[in-house]
This record gives structure tokens, sequence and C-alpha cells, in this order.
């Protein structure tokens, strides 16, 4: 992941260094599959809850019966920028940016994405 986030670093954009990614057997076999992105809330990243929002959401089932893949990039805390519940970005405690295509992390998301092959 690090190679996917602008400036090579995710825990200076509160992003973790791995993300998470569901295929299901169908779309790995070669079958035209969209693509979901997932993220999830404040205090509820891969660094506290392991693989429970992925797990516990029911995505990867729905996925297993709609031909979808789905994408679950992780945010963690940080002091700088301060974000202590790990939240994405939504207040812009990255910068005035934040709900752009340009945004830091709005980026790397469109950079796992396309590493994907969407």
């Amino acid at each position: 992941m690090v190679a996917l986030v602008p400036g090579g670093w995710g825990p200076a954009l509160s992003m973790d260094d791995t993300a998470q990614a569901y295929i299901p057997p169908t779309c790995a076999a070669g079958a035209a599959c969209k693509l979901v992105v997932a993220l999830h809330g404040c205090l509820s990243g891969q660094y506290l809850l392991g693989d429970e929002f992925a797990e516990q959401g029911n995505l990867d089932t729905y996925a297993d019966t709609n031909d979808l893949v789905v994408l679950y990039p992780q945010a963690i805390s940080s002091a700088l920028p301060y974000n202590p519940q790990g939240c994405w970005d939504w207040w812009g405690y990255d910068g005035s940016n934040f709900a752009v295509k340009s945004a830091p992390q709005m980026k790397s998301i469109m950079n796992m994405i396309h590493a994907l092959g969407g």
C-alpha cells in the first residue's frame, strides 16, 4: 500500500499501511464485477477491531451473490494530523481540500481502486 499513498507513508495521512479487499470466487475467475469501497466509521479501523468490520458488515456475503469486489481502506488514529479516533477526513483535519478528488486520502483510495484493476 505504501506506493499507493501520496508521500509514500500512510500514517502521515492518518491511514494504515494496509487495506483489505474481498474478491468473490466468481470475480477472481474472471467474471465482470463492480467495486464497492467500504469506509469504516471512527474507532472502527482494522488497527482496533481486526477484521470485525468486514466480517460483521455482511458486505462480503452480499458481494458473493452480486458479483462485487469490496475494498476496505483503513484510517488510523494519529497525533499529526490530529485524528485521535481514527476517522476518515470528513472535517478537514488534513487540509481544506478534504472533500475533493485531489485530497490525499481520496487520491490514496483511487490508487487502490486502480491497483485492483478499476
